[in-house]
């Protein structure tokens, strides 16, 4: 659609379609469960719990509704999320698991069995973790899981009942950890990344040690040319984009400045992001983030992200108020389980994403009509 006055859209109860479609994707009587869609979930996706109950309180805080929940359920909301920390043999101690997210992952064909294997003989040959196989995968999204129900409890002001601290914190151990990931594609190394600089800030009182071993890791990553972070030969600008995105997010949380600001801007306004959800709001936070630090081309960067309003609500359904996490289609993953058939609706994970991103630009270009937050990934 062409967004000609993007106030005719906030100002037609956006907020409020928002937070009713939240609504009708709540799971009957069940004050903090959610489904991932209305329409095409898959029975596995209607089954899932933790992840989509963190989108919720999200999504309520992003739109500055969760205020207005009485503080008792607030509590309890946060008592739920809680109630889904345990330790399983094979992961993290104390890490935040969904039993309905490990059954399905596990679900492994013969296909899976026979990949999993070259990756690993190809890891072997190459002497580096170069392909991740499937369980390397899941202990990652038990990871990953865990940061998320974390950083949601720290976004209400509330923290995990049981300390997490199985995770790298000496500088050897730091620096093989993160290593083992496949920094020429920096995506999910630098979601590795974030991971430990959110638990290093979280759950270590005295973490000024750990925070300098951080820091001098991540400066070896970057690329003085371009200010983004990676290995190797240049990878496309989405990959860039993505994996910046996410030691951001990791620098954020340690209070430590980006390191070229200015250099991450030039390269994000000469490009355009893809149609998909993670994309659009992962441009969006990069350009965010440099430019509280940073007023170098403001004015070309808010003209940038105002163009963005038109992209982000091709993803919008007027008809129901939620957002796509793809243009008519809706998010079919979560970690590795099909959630949903990608239908043509809305679902709660674009709906997060994109509120997201619509808090962001509201912030910097200081647009005051209205009162969204900026959450903290």
């Amino acid at each position: 659609m062409k967004i000609k006055n993007i106030n005719s859209f906030i100002n037609n109860n956006l907020t409020d379609n928002i937070e009713n479609f939240l609504n009708s994707l709540q799971v009957e009587n069940e004050k903090f469960q959610y489904y991932p869609c209305n329409n095409y979930p898959t029975l596995e996706g209607a089954k899932l719990r933790l992840g989509f109950s963190c989108y919720a309180i999200k999504i309520k805080h992003t739109i500055n509704r969760w205020e207005s929940i009485p503080e008792e359920q607030k509590d309890d909301w946060a008592t739920y999320i809680n109630s889904f920390q345990k330790t399983i043999k094979h992961f993290p101690t104390n890490s935040y698991i969904d039993d309905q997210y490990l059954k399905n992952y596990r679900k492994t064909s013969m296909n899976d069995f026979i990949k999993d294997n070259s990756k690993k003989a190809i890891n072997v040959f190459q002497k580096k973790n170069i392909y991740e196989t499937k369980s390397e995968r899941l202990f990652s999204y038990i990871r990953a899981e865990s940061k998320q129900s974390m950083a949601t409890l720290n976004e209400i002001s509330s923290t995990n009942f049981l300390p997490y601290q199985d995770f790298p914190k000496e500088k050897t151990e730091i620096n093989l950890f993160l290593n083992s990931f496949n920094w020429q594609k920096p995506w999910s190394a630098g979601a590795q990344f974030a991971g430990l600089c959110f638990f290093t800030s979280t759950q270590i009182k005295n973490n000024l040690n750990q925070k300098s071993y951080l820091q001098e890791f991540i400066k070896s990553k970057l690329n003085s040319n371009d200010g983004f972070y990676y290995d190797g030969i240049t990878p496309n600008i989405s990959e860039l984009v993505n994996g910046t995105m996410k030691v951001l997010t990791g620098l954020d949380w340690l209070d430590i400045p980006i390191h070229c600001p200015e250099k991450i801007i030039d390269n994000c306004l000469k490009n355009t992001p893809s149609q998909v959800g993670c994309d659009l709001v992962d441009y969006v936070y990069v350009l965010y983030r440099c430019s509280l630090e940073t007023k170098y081309k403001r004015k070309e960067v808010i003209d940038y992200l105002v163009n963005f309003y038109e992209l982000i609500f091709q993803h919008y359904y007027e008809d129901s108020g939620g957002f796509s996490y793809g243009v008519h289609e809706s998010q079919k993953l979560y970690y590795g389980v099909q959630i949903s058939k990608g239908g043509n609706e809305a679902d709660i994970h674009g709906t997060l994403l994109l509120t997201w991103a619509l808090s962001m630009i509201f912030n910097i270009t200081e647009n005051n009509a209205y009162d969204w937050k900026v959450i903290r990934p």
